[in-house]
């Protein structure tokens, strides 16, 4: 060990804790009994949350998180207390059905911890219901949020997270300088980092963060009103223009912790590879080229799981408005406009594709000195982060007339030979700019591993060019889709409520019917 610095040390100390608690853990589980699902309704489900999670097009890592939310979202709106509390065996059963865990792979213990916890954050919620100072956005936040994420603790601990977490923030810690980033530290600048090392690195949501945040403080659900003050602080620092700033200067210097967490989740007994310098290096080149294999994968899952977004909102769009307009104005459907909006995006996505390129071989050694810098050796690296120039109003103004132009000319050109109306071209900008963001969100997977400036050739300049105004257009309207995703509350409210309504009634008589059959 005398080969690590101070905080690989500690480093390597936290990882050994997490491997005995996590192995104790597994211990206690398997010689638990488990909960073994049957019924009806499994393969409808699956389906289901197939469709459902394409039109939320949400990171895979947070499905699970996800689900468990809108049950709990249903089961409280019912309001029924006694229900609420015994929901655990319907909540496994679900998860079961849809895919998200295993059958025979829950402990029975756990329903207790998974009702104890329903009981809790219902309390929280009629609390803040019966209070007028609390919007329904704290409901869904303080309460379904946080209660999802520590429901889905319980199925998938997040231990070796929080400890990766704790790691990266004392290592920014130290390696960053508040005046370099900020002319006098601000009072929440802890918390901000922390907040912008969750964001970045982990790829924590804000439901994430949140949940983070309450266990590092300690807060129980218990005490409501401390709760509620909690909450509303950590809504105040996560929307701060600070943690914004830290997360830029994270997301940007993160790159040899991105590859590091990664190792260790697929590197078997990893934290005895950190004891040897030359062995953890060389491993650690190898999980950088099996990075670069891994973004090519999720790059192209990630377009064709966008396309299918696209085609899936698109067709919705088109039923519901393109096709009532043209009826309404011209008695007949116009093809070419309603041909172009289905088909132009999807093509323009794979298109798009072909623009992204992985890092050079420079990007790799470099990655590899940045990691010996961090774990090995104690001096650390200067200037981790300097100031980049900052632009007058006159760029911004010229990049706002030349987002104006670009759409100026694509209008044009729509119009005057595809026959577009307003409505055409609204619709088609409005995805035109989702396809654009969602494709640059896929390149950011590039950008997560780059410790070197990209290269830029001829393609990837006009590729910049063109589309970045239809990616600032599109980021605003992914935000404001986020917030209300018409097609989600569609699917929850009119297929999602009532389908498993109907499948949990089926259950509860499937287990009626077999209890009267052992009655015989």
């Amino acid at each position: 060990m005398e080969s690590l610095n101070t905080l690989g040390k500690k480093f390597y100390h936290a990882l050994k804790s997490i491997d005995i608690a996590q192995e104790k853990d597994a211990r206690k589980r398997e010689k638990a009994e488990k909960i073994h699902v049957v019924g009806a309704g499994g393969t409808i489900t699956a389906a289901y949350e197939q469709l459902r999670n394409a039109a939320e097009n949400a990171e895979e890592h947070l499905l699970l998180q996800k689900a468990i939310r809108r049950f709990y979202k249903r089961a409280f709106l019912t309001q029924q207390e006694k229900d609420i509390e015994t929901s655990a065996d319907e909540l496994v059963t679900e998860l079961t059905f849809a895919g998200y865990i295993a059958n025979d792979s829950v402990p029975e213990y756990l329903l207790r911890s998974l009702n104890k916890l329903a009981k809790q954050y219902y309390a929280v919620y009629l609390y803040i219901q019966s209070d007028n100072k609390l919007s329904n956005l704290s409901v869904d936040a303080w309460v379904f949020d946080v209660l999802a994420v520590n429901v889905g603790v319980l199925f998938r601990d997040r231990l070796l997270q929080e400890g990766c977490a704790q790691f990266a923030f004392e290592y920014f810690k130290s390696a960053l300088d508040d005046k370099e980033i900020f002319d006098e530290k601000p009072s929440d600048y802890d918390t901000s980092l922390f907040v912008a090392i969750h964001r970045e690195l982990l790829k924590s949501d804000p439901v994430l963060i949140r949940s983070a945040l309450l266990k590092s403080y300690a807060i129980s659900p218990d005490n409501m009103e401390q709760f509620c003050q909690t909450n509303q602080n950590i809504d105040t620092v996560m929307t701060s223009k600070n943690a914004d700033v830290l997360a830029r200067v994270v997301s940007r210097q993160g790159a040899p912790l991105r590859v590091l967490f990664r190792m260790i989740e697929s590197q078997e007994d990893f934290s005895k590879l950190l004891l040897h310098q030359k062995r953890f290096l060389g491993a650690f080149e190898s999980q950088i080229e099996n990075e670069y294999k891994s973004i090519s994968q999720r790059i192209n899952r990630g377009v064709v799981k966008s396309i299918i977004f696209l085609i899936i909102t698109k067709v919705l769009i088109g039923i519901a408005v393109e096709i009532p307009y043209d009826y309404l104005l011209h008695g007949t459907i116009i093809w070419l406009p309603l041909a172009v909006n289905l088909l132009f995006p999807p093509v323009y996505m794979a298109l798009l594709r072909s623009t992204l390129t992985l890092p050079p071989n420079a990007n790799t050694i470099r990655l590899v000195r940045q990691a010996q810098n961090i774990l090995f050796e104690d001096k650390k690296e200067t200037k981790l982060y300097r100031r980049k120039k900052q632009f007058g109003n006159t760029y911004n103004i010229l990049y706002v007339l030349f987002i104006m132009a670009v759409f100026a000319g694509v209008s044009w050109l729509l119009v005057t030979y595809a026959k577009f109306e307003w409505i055409h071209l609204v619709i088609f900008f409005v995805f035109l700019s989702g396809a654009s963001f969602l494709g640059f969100r896929l390149s950011r997977m590039i950008r997560e591993v780059e410790s070197i400036d990209s290269e830029q050739n001829g393609a990837t300049i006009v590729r910049d060019f063109l589309y970045m105004p239809f990616v600032v257009v599109g980021q605003k309207i992914s935000e404001t889709y986020a917030q209300l995703n018409l097609v989600a509350m569609v699917l929850d409210m009119v297929i999602e409520l009532p389908l498993k309504t109907v499948l949990r009634l089926i259950r509860q008589w499937s287990h009626f019917i077999s209890a009267k059959k052992d009655q015989l």
